[in-house]
């Protein structure tokens, strides 16, 4: 086995995470139930450390491994939550304050200050995100400043016995379900969006933190979504263009907890519809992020 498939070996049996007493079969060294595992690329030389076990809290196996590619990329695996971020060496082989992380979260909203006869759920409406951010470390571990880009996609469901429809002045208003069954309702939201945030770790593990920061949204589409049955036939129908805000702005807060995933909340104190178009009501969510 050359250097290369032997480094993607060694990476691979340390990212599974498996670990707890060593053993030597033939050439093969075993190790599972493993606590942390550590990649670093100085030069021409890759370190890997492995760092204690479910049996033993002490053990400690260290490979170094002469590479010809300096510009090999560094990826330290110490939890379930660092698995997603990557750092690139920066100059002379020194870490770079600058690493890359996926994140994603889910949860439930609803609409506050929505007047009588809006009546949203929070149950079962939901918000799912997709985010790709880049995150600067210029003073240490403990703060972080982080920009990212996101999708988002919100569902925030209606009681049974009301859909939403636009009157004659393109307001968007409730209307009562009659002579119809199986009935459904809902008001959906997309959005790409861009969050600034700051992150605070209260130890240099970065176990317990807090991040707060804005979100701005572009809704590039949303739309009354209502479904129902009329004797055998059902019945789909979507309301476009309802006047909704297409630029908001959220404050978002994320509770970072170990050994479990994270809690965020998010606000927004901007109406969702612009004057005339809809109701003045907020945006708020609340779920669980990694």
């Amino acid at each position: 086995m050359n250097r290369k498939k032997n480094l993607f070996a060694t990476i691979l049996l340390g990212s599974i995470s498996l670990l707890a007493n060593a053993e030597v079969i033939g050439d093969t060294l075993v190790i599972e139930e493993v606590k942390k595992v550590k990649i670093e690329t100085r030069d021409t030389v890759q370190r890997i450390v492995i760092s204690g076990s479910k049996d033993d809290s002490q053990l400690q196996y260290v490979q170094r491994i002469s590479i010809p590619d300096t510009s090999a990329v560094r990826r330290t695996i110490k939890s379930v939550k660092d698995f997603n971020k990557i750092s690139i060496p920066g100059k002379d082989g020194k870490p770079s304050k600058w690493t890359g992380s996926t994140h994603f979260s889910i949860g439930l909203n609803t609409m506050l200050n929505a007047p009588d006869g809006y009546d949203f759920k929070v149950w079962p409406s939901w918000e799912f995100a997709l985010t790709v951010q880049s995150d600067y470390r210029p003073y240490g571990k403990q703060n972080v400043w982080s920009i990212g880009l996101g999708f988002d996609w919100r569902h925030y469901k209606m009681s049974k016995d009301k859909f939403l429809a636009k009157d004659a002045n393109d307001y968007l208003t409730p209307v009562a379900f009659t002579g119809v069954s199986d009935t459904y309702s809902s008001l959906r939201i997309y959005s790409l969006n861009l969050p600034l945030m700051y992150t605070h770790y209260f130890d240099n593990k970065q176990k317990w933190g807090l991040t707060l920061g804005a979100i701005v949204n572009w809704n590039f589409t949303a739309y009354a979504y209502c479904e129902y049955s009329l004797g055998n036939e059902d019945y789909e129908v979507k309301t476009r263009k309802i006047g909704h805000q297409p630029i908001t702005v959220d404050a978002m807060a994320i509770a970072r907890i170990p050994s479990f995933p994270d809690i965020y909340c998010k606000y927004c104190p901007m109406n969702v519809f612009k004057d005339g178009r809809g109701p003045k009501m907020h945006q708020l969510s609340f779920g669980f992020y990694w």
